[in-house]
């Protein structure tokens, strides 16, 4: 109990529930396994229950039945039986108990118990907060992995049966095939999600190209059209470039006007008109930037968490560029090792916040050397652990690019007399941990950076144009 003034505070605590609990095991020892599941010792509130249910694990550990007389033996050895209030004390907690609630009554001891390290976390941050050293950003973070913790102590950790996971997972393709809300994520592009399946919580995406092919453009246009289109919070850890030129970028996609005149601000009466609709529109869209350089994963999942108590529903990570990230645990003598600690704490994370991350990756100079120069699996750089931890690898490759560098003329796309050419560009799917691999393409306008679908068959499912 916390003295405030001179009112006593009294912690979240059920007196008769945990009596409930342990009177239940005793009545039924098949109750424990419950109890067990989800409730330590220090989840009792009271200290003399305590005592009690770490008896009663004791007794178990040695495989022994659990009734009055083993737990009172067990008690009287520890020299807590006197301290418990006696056999008459264990005696009564059977009584007026219905075994078969015992579950209903372990959640409201585990509620309780969670309410209780709630408060503990907030004096505890309070008191850092009145720290000298106290630092703002530092606490943030801190708040939100405790949140993050507590909230994930109430999820079920015990096995799961098959038949009913088999079962859920039947439901939610009957509401796939019905074209109902589905449970993946779409990315935007329907060939690519045709192709995939679409963004599943908890994997890890690669997307792997030559500098200057256009992956930064093609994953801000996903998220452009994850967030917009399906209002799906969207968070962008930007290595490379400000949040500044992110979102400059996004501004000249979605008002599909030419990025050199929108940095120059060069703009004609009605470009400045479509650029302030644009603002306007685009403001309320769930797309968060994080442009801190030389980020690490573990800061990266707390700053994750720290969004996920303003978005609860946080639905994609995208992570540009992972070449550019520090690994937790530096090993400056072995860079391929460092980008494999990388990967693989981007597929943790990944699991860790049940929502799919998207991280850029760049690959070696190996297929420039090639007469074919679409890449291949063993073009990614410094490490075949990218390969390895990867639920999808996508390359994205552009005739257009090599075309100009060699010299060569290459065939654009029909437009609009007044539309500047646009390419096709090629993404190809390497690797596909649920499905299918093969290639998909795609429209690209340069000038405005914007990847769009040449399928005029799918113009109905896409997203709508920028």
């Amino acid at each position: 109990m916390a003295q405030t003034g001179n009112l006593v505070e009294r912690e979240p605590s059920s007196l008769e529930a945990e009596q409930a609990v342990l009177g239940s095991i005793l009545l039924d020892n098949k109750n424990l396994h419950h109890a067990m599941a989800r409730l330590v010792v220090e989840d009792f509130y009271y200290p003399n229950h305590q005592n009690i249910y770490e008896s009663i694990l004791h007794i178990q550990e040695k495989n022994a039945p659990i009734d009055l007389i083993s737990l009172a033996e067990d008690l009287a050895t520890r020299k807590l039986l006197d301290k418990v209030g006696g056999v008459q004390v264990l005696s009564d907690l059977s009584s007026f108990v219905s075994p078969h609630n015992a579950e209903y009554y372990i959640d409201i001891v585990a509620e309780k118990s969670r309410l209780r390290r709630l408060i503990k976390s907030f004096r505890e941050l309070q008191g850092l907060a009145y720290g000298e050293e106290a630092n703002t950003d530092e606490l943030i973070s801190l708040a939100a992995k405790r949140l993050e913790e507590i909230r994930d102590a109430s999820e079920n950790t015990s096995f799961s049966k098959v038949g009913e996971v088999i079962f859920a997972r039947y439901n939610e393709l009957i509401k796939m095939a019905n074209e109902d809300k589905p449970p993946l994520q779409h990315t935007g592009y329907p060939s690519l999600d045709q192709k995939i399946g679409g963004l599943r919580k908890g994997s890890l995406i690669i997307l792997a190209a030559r500098p200057g092919m256009g992956k930064s453009a093609f994953a801000f246009n996903i998220a452009q059209r994850v967030a917009s289109t399906y209002a799906v919070p969207t968070a962008i850890f930007s290595l490379e470039m400000s949040k500044e030129e992110v979102s400059t970028r996004f501004l000249s996609t979605y008002a599909t006007i030419d990025s050199s005149k929108v940095n120059s601000a060069k703009l004609s009466p009605d470009e400045w008109e479509s650029l302030a609709r644009s603002s306007t529109e685009f403001y309320g869209t769930p797309i968060y930037i994080n442009d801190r350089s030389g980020l690490g994963p573990q800061e990266m999942l707390a700053r994750c968490r720290e969004l996920k108590l303003k978005e609860p529903q946080l639905g994609l990570v995208i992570v540009d560029y992972l070449q550019l990230m520090t690994s937790d645990r530096r090993r400056q003598d072995n860079r391929q090792q460092e980008i494999s600690d990388i990967s693989r704490s981007l597929k943790i994370m990944a699991r860790e916040l049940n929502c799919p991350v998207i991280a850029l990756s760049q690959l070696s100079r190996n297929c420039e050397a090639r007469s074919n120069k679409r890449p291949m699996l063993s073009d990614l750089r410094d490490s075949g652990a990218i390969e390895q931890d990867a639920d999808v690898v996508l390359f994205l490759y552009r005739d257009d690019y090599y075309a100009a560098l060699e010299g060569r003329e290459v065939e654009s796309l029909p437009e609009q007399t007044d539309q500047p050419a646009s390419y096709v560009a090629e993404l190809i799917v390497a690797k596909n941990r649920h499905g299918e691999t093969g290639s998909v393409e795609l429209g690209w306008r340069p000038e405005v950076t914007l990847f769009y679908e040449l399928d005029n068959r799918l113009k109905g499912l896409q997203a709508p144009p920028f």
